[in-house]
């Protein structure tokens, strides 16, 4: 039923990109298909369905009109169609092939070409019995198994949307057009200049223990104030950053040693000073703040450390390791 649901948002985000004349048009000759057998998995039937009942709202193509006037030049056609469908159900299909995997350890697909994607990831899904061969002859409305019928379900789906044109039209339309845009994942955005985080975090509360920590620190993976070798907050043995890295990372932990500007690096029962990404006017890093120098964030340090953590290379790169017995 999730995939009965992807696939008519996929209709009606492609049904708004299409010009007046070209919405009329499939309109009508969709529902030349309503009536035969077939017509709960023919795409052309099911898109003027979607067609005839977001129209009963006009704002919801009306909001897309400018957008709709720039593509007016191209022709869909029945393969475009087909095409445009595949590319906005694949993210669903992915993703749903990946949590059967963890989730019940079902065999992924096999390595596939791009034009086999598609079938594969729908037969793995149990989608479609077996891959057509050619792959190109696979069709995303085959896919569509309805337990109760499919005009009338898709008349409620589009009634929500409707419904929220009404009273918001924006909005609408993010339900319509949804292009998911994946971004690598990220540390925290860090302000310049040093001085701003020492003057926030040196004496800031823990929010565990509620006292102001001796060396407090900052996960920058999700922004959490954590006591550095804090006694007040070790459970079962186990001091806070380590006992953190464990949750918030799989046991990897990167954490900003605020009265010391430098990264303290935790690696399951390992440890390293990493160094610090804030320097002074000649490019020198100021550890435990002895100098008092004004610190500002190197930008590309960040990028290295961040390119670390991302591409899983501490082990490989940082050579001084110590054991930290929990005691972090």
């Amino acid at each position: 039923m999730l995939y009965n649901l992807q696939f008519t948002q996929a209709l009606a985000a492609l049904s708004t990109k299409f010009s007046p004349e070209e919405r009329q048009a499939w309109s009508t000759s969709g529902a030349l298909k309503k009536n035969a057998a077939n017509a709960e998995t023919s795409f052309e039937a099911l898109l003027s369905h979607v067609i005839s009942e977001l129209s009963k709202d006009k704002s919801v193509y009306k909001v897309n009109a400018e957008e709709t006037s720039m593509l007016m030049s191209g022709v869909w056609s029945p393969q475009s169609i087909e095409f445009s469908l595949q590319q906005l159900c694949l993210p669903f299909l992915r993703l749903s092939c990946l949590l059967q995997h963890h989730l019940y350890g079902a065999p992924s697909p096999a390595a596939w070409y791009e034009e086999e994607e598609f079938p594969s990831l729908a037969v793995c899904l149990g989608l479609l019995a077996s891959a057509p061969q050619p792959s190109n002859n696979a069709h995303s409305a085959s896919c569509l198994q309805w337990a109760v019928d499919a005009f009338d379900l898709v008349t409620q789906w589009c009634a929500e949307v409707t419904g929220l044109s009404q009273m918001q039209a924006e909005q609408s339309l993010t339900l319509l057009v949804q292009e998911p845009e994946w971004a690598a994942p990220r540390l925290l955005q860090l302000p310049d200049n040093y001085n701003v985080i020492f003057q926030y975090y040196h004496r800031k509360a823990c929010t565990a223990c509620k006292k102001v920590p001796k060396d407090p620190a900052l996960c920058l993976v999700c922004g959490a104030f954590v006591c550095l070798k804090g006694v007040c907050c070790k459970q079962q043995g186990i001091c806070e950053c380590v006992l953190h890295s464990q949750h918030c990372g799989a046991a990897t932990g990167i954490f900003l040693l605020i009265n010391a500007s430098v990264i303290i690096i935790i690696r399951g029962h390992r440890f390293c000073l990493w160094g610090s990404v804030y320097l002074d006017a000649h490019g020198e890093e100021d550890r435990d703040l002895r100098r008092g120098k004004p610190l500002f964030l190197c930008e590309e340090r960040y990028r290295v450390l961040e390119q670390q953590w991302v591409s899983h290379t501490f082990d490989h790169i940082n050579k001084r390791w110590g054991p930290h017995y929990n005691g972090l």
